[in-house]
This record gives structure tokens, sequence and C-alpha cells, in this order.
């Protein structure tokens, strides 16, 4: 540096405040020289390696400190009073030189004016700021928008402190970016927790209802697929704002009904439902594509109990049909993901993948986090139901690895948990599910229990489950059958018949084909054990015929030689002249077994064998 001309000098020292890369126009209006001299210093600096040009897209050549220790040694030589100035230069050569694409430069220009002790300057400061974080969002750069919004809380600190609503816009704006860049936990304790204090100080009910939506979102993006979090004191708190200041008729108020539908379902309260679906036909009426995407996927995600199982079909084929147009690209990446999900539960394995490939390429344009982790867990479901176990297994394991690096660890164990149970169970790797078992989720621990041979903590967990739903069996029932499957599972295994009485009951004939996105079987398989425990063997062999066709039409591998085992046990055991068709179901599954190493499977098929030869 002490090499360059004092002209070279003064005009770097100028670069360095507009920032580590510059282009010319800006600094010569700064600098106030010919463009002739312009140059000259340029190649100077350029023959001396302080400085490189960067083409652009635009063919505008930019020019770049080739290491940031120079500017920042330029910069700091420049004494505070001469550097503020300059930066206001900077800001007026900018709105100048690019008065017609002031969209493109507005990060610049908020960074700019952010140093001036002007309260116009400063105005700008923040407009840019919005402005700047606005165009990140579109081009989906939500850190970026995130530290431009930021910064104009900072400045508008600064600027006017008594303007409470101005404070509460930019933290909601700030609030809503978080969320897409994967903060959900950090907006509820902080951004919103403030915003709602703010709105209420200035009595604006518009404001503290926006507050609390953005929060409901955030409770969405929370659970991850669970109810439990609505529950939460914080739940209840948020959904009970939200209700307070929602107007009748409006988007508000469908989407506070949807919230309370939730928050009711999480204490198993049946109501929930019917909330949701006068939220649902409200935002039908109001034909406003953000909040029925949202809704619907509230809808599909709690709404899965065997009395709404053609409903849920229905909804998820409105959904499909349904305009993107205006409509978020996590919210419509939500809405594709559970319209998957419930497509699959009815055995339309096609129709599921396609709301996959265009959930996952949302994932792919936006860089959301949520999405990127939504994404993976597609990937281990579908790899699983392909039956590679190993694989759908390690993808599991990077989801959680990968939810703690991009700091959402907790949306990350609730994605793993639904998708990592199958390929778990199905190796024998029955401690494994204790990565992701989540708060009071005794269906998956009785499960876990009865593969280990814990008969007698099983059956106590199927009785404690029968103890608090008298109505289990009969219509009046409204658990879903998610969970149900689970214990049906466990109550085969340990041979509760009381249990699998009651739950053949629940199920049969009212339930999909599938469970989808929780812990993925094929229903019928399950209520074919349940039938042959019982002694109904007709109907246990319907059960596992059903259970074939369904996996086979699906490609659901796993579940196909799972079902080809039990009906072959089945023939065995009460229908001996079929012989020959159980020892074609008994080696086909014990081929599958093998590849596919689901080794407690194979084991048990084996023992068949041997008990045959002998």
């Amino acid at each position: 540096l002490s090499s360059l001309s004092q002209e070279c000098n003064r005009v770097l020292s100028i670069a360095s405040v507009i920032g580590r890369a510059f282009d010319l126009p800006v600094l010569q209006v700064v600098a106030g020289i010919s463009e002739e001299d312009l140059y000259a210093v340029i190649e100077e600096a350029q023959n001396a390696a302080l400085i490189e040009e960067r083409p652009q897209i635009t063919r505008m050549i930019r020019y770049r400190y080739t290491h940031a220790f120079f500017r920042q040694t330029l910069y700091e030589e420049i004494i505070a009073p001469r550097r503020i100035r300059l930066h206001q230069q900077v800001a007026r050569a900018l709105e100048d030189v690019y008065k017609n694409r002031l969209e493109e430069h507005a990060a610049e220009l908020a960074e700019h004016f952010s140093y001036s002790s002007d309260s116009a300057d400063l105005t700008k400061a923040v407009s840019y700021g919005e402005m700047g974080a606005k165009r990140a969002i579109n081009v989906y750069a939500y850190g970026e928008a995130v530290r431009l919004l930021e910064q104009a809380i900072k400045v508008q600190e600064i600027l006017d402190p008594d303007d409470k609503a101005k404070r509460c816009d930019l933290l909601l704006d700030l609030g809503d970016n978080l969320l897409l860049a994967g903060e959900p936990q950090r907006v509820l304790d902080n951004e919103l927790s403030e915003a709602f204090f703010v709105a209420e100080a200035i009595s604006d009910n518009e404001r503290a209802l926006r507050v609390s939506q953005t929060a409901l979102r955030a409770f969405s993006f929370l659970s991850g697929g669970t109810i439990y979090t609505w529950g939460s004191e914080e739940g209840k708190r948020w959904v009970e704002r939200a209700d307070r200041y929602a107007i009748a008729g409006t988007s508000g108020r469908a989407l506070a009904n949807a919230g309370m539908g939730c928050l009711m379902i999480s204490k198993n309260n049946a109501k929930g439902i019917s909330l949701l679906n006068e939220a649902l036909d409200l935002s039908r009426r109001l034909s406003e594509n953000e909040t029925f995407w949202m809704i619907s996927y509230w809808w599909l995600l709690y709404s899965v109990v065997p009395q709404l199982v053609g409903e849920r079909l229905q909804i998820a084929e409105e959904v499909d049909r349904r305009s993107r147009k205006g409509v978020t690209a996590n919210t419509v990446a939500g809405g594709l993901l559970l319209t998957g999900y419930t497509f699959l539960e009815n055995g339309q394995r096609q129709r599921a993948e396609a709301c996959f490939q265009e959930y996952k390429a949302l994932a792919e344009r936006t860089g959301q986090v949520h999405l990127h982790l939504g994404a993976m867990s597609i990937d281990a479901l579908l790899t699983y139901m392909n039956g590679d176990l190993i694989g759908a297994s390690q993808i599991v394991e990077r989801v959680l690895t990968q939810g703690e690096e991009l700091n959402n660890s907790q949306f990350a164990l609730s994605v793993a948990h639904f998708t990592g149970i199958r390929p778990w169970v199905s190796r024998g790797m029955y401690d494994e599910i204790l990565k992701v078992i989540l708060r009071d989720q005794y269906w998956l621990r009785a499960l876990r229990y009865a593969n280990k041979n814990q008969t007698a903590r099983a059956i106590q967990m199927l009785d404690e489950m029968l103890n608090t739903r008298p109505d289990i069996g009969t219509p009046e029932d409204y658990s879903t059958y998610l969970w149900d499957v689970v214990f049906l599972e466990a109550a085969v295994l340990v041979g509760h018949r009381k249990a699998s009485d009651l739950l053949l009951c629940q199920l049969a004939g009212r339930s999909p084909k599938t469970t989808g996105y929780a812990f993925i079987t094929c229903i019928p398989r399950h209520l074919g054990g349940a039938a042959a425990l019982l002694g109904r063997y007709d109907e246990a062999r319907q059960h596992y015929q059903e259970a074939i066709r369904i996996c086979t039409e699906m490609r659901f591998r796993p579940e196909l030689a799972l079902s080809r085992l039990q009906l072959a046990e089945l023939l065995l055991e009460q229908f001996p002249e079929e012989r020959t068709d159980a020892i074609d179901h008994l080696d086909f599954a014990i081929a599958e077994f093998q590849e596919m190493k689901m080794q407690p499977s194979l084991e048990r098929a084996l023992r068949h064998k041997e008990i045959l030869k002998a």
C-alpha cells in the first residue's frame, strides 16, 4: 500500500467504503475524477495485485480487493467523521447511478445509509433494508433477508424508538424469514413474543392477530407432524391469542378456528375435527388460496381417524387440483407432502410420488431447512418401501445429523421418528427406536417391548391404553388409526386377545390401506394377524390376501414379504390342504428376507422351513 501514488491511495480508500467489491460508475462519482484518471488508478492498483476484475453476467465489470485485509486496512485509516460522510456520498451515488434499478442495490443502500445520523437517511436505511429483504426472499436467500431485517430493526431503534407499530412490523417480517430459515423456536421465544407485547401495548388488534397467526405457522414447523406441541402451555397461549383477535368471516377467523381445532385434537377432543372442518369451509368461501392450503395441511396432518378416511382422500384430491397461485412455497410444500402421504395411505403410490417430486423440487429451489429435511424423509420412506432397509436407515441417521447441524434438531427428530421405526424394527434394531421416540409415545414403547419379548411390559401398556378408551371399537372413539395399528401389531405379537379384538373392531372396514407417513405398514396385514389370533381364520385369510394385493400393486416390498409369510403360517396351521400354496408363499418370503436383510423375519420363516423338513 505504501508504494501506491497518493491519488491511488485516495481513490482506493473511497472504494474501501463502497465495499470489498465495487463498480467504477459509483467510485467515479464519489471520487470526483475523470474517467481516464480513474482508469489509471485502477490499472495501478491491479498491477500492485491489490484488486482484480470480476466480470458480471450483466457485462458490467466490478472490481474486488484481492484480500479483505487490504480493504480493512484502507478503511480503518479513514477517520470516523470522514468515513460517515463517505458512506453518505456512496449511498447518494448509488441512488443516482442506479435510480432505475434501486431494488437490485437495496442491500448496499441500506448499509450505507445506516451510517448516517440524519433522520432522513436513517429512514431510507430502514426502507431499503425492507426492500432488500423482499428481494432476498424472492431468490430464497432467507439468511440475507434475516440480516437486513435485523439491521433495519437496529436502525429503527435509533431513528424513532417510539414508533412501536413500525417495530412490530419489522419483528413480524423478521419472524417470517426466521421461520423459512428453520428457526421456529427462536421466533416463538423472541421476535413473536416481543411483537405481540408491542401490538397489545399500542392496542393494535390487527397486528396482534398477525403475530398470533405467524405463531400458529411456527407451531406447524416446530411440531413436524406431532400434535403434542399444540397442547403445550405455549401452544394453548398462542391459539387463544389468535382466537381472541380473529374477526368473523375472515381468513384470520379460519386460521384461528384451525388452531383451536389442533389444540382440541391434542387433548383427544373430537370437537377439534369439527373446528378444522369449519375452518376449511370458510377458507373455501373466501377463495383465499394461502389460507386453504395451510388449513388443508393441518386437516390432513391431524384428522387421521377411521371415521374420516373417505373424506381425507377427497380433500387430498382437492388440494392436488387446487391452484398454487398466490401461495407461499412452504405452504404449497406442506400441502403437497400431506397430499402425497394421503395418496400413499390409499395405495396410490404413483400419485403420491408425483406430489413428492413437486415437493422435492420446491425444497431444492427454496433451500428451506425444514423442506430439505422433509425431502430426506421422503427418500427414506420410498427407499424402505423399495426394500433397501440399510439405505433407509442411513438416510434417517443423516436427517438427525443434519437437523443438529442446521439448528433444527427438534423438527428433524419429529420427521425421523416417522420414517425410522420400520427400517429398524424390520432389521431387529429395537433399541435404535429409542433415538426417535417422542414424548408420551407409549404405543411405540409397547411395540418395542413386544418385539424384545418383554411381554409383561407390553401387556401392561396395552391394558393402560384400553382403560383410557371406554369407547374403543365404536364410532364414538376418534383415536388415530396411526397409533392403533401400532398397538394392534404389539397386541398380536404378545397374544393380547382383548386388545386385538377391540382394535380389530376399531380398524376393520374403516381404515385405509397403509399408514402413509407414520411408521408405514400395510394395515390389512395386521388385521389378518388379529383375526388369526382370535380364531377367525377365513377372515384372516381374506385380510392377508388383500394385503398381498395392495403391496403388489404399490410395490411395497417388505410388507409384501411379511404378508406372504403370515399367510403361509395361516395356511400351514389351519388349511393343511393348501400346503403347496403355503410353501410357495414361504419360499418367496425367505428369498426376500435374505435379500433385504430382515433378520428377525428370516429366522421366523426358516423355523417353519425346518419344521416342514422334519
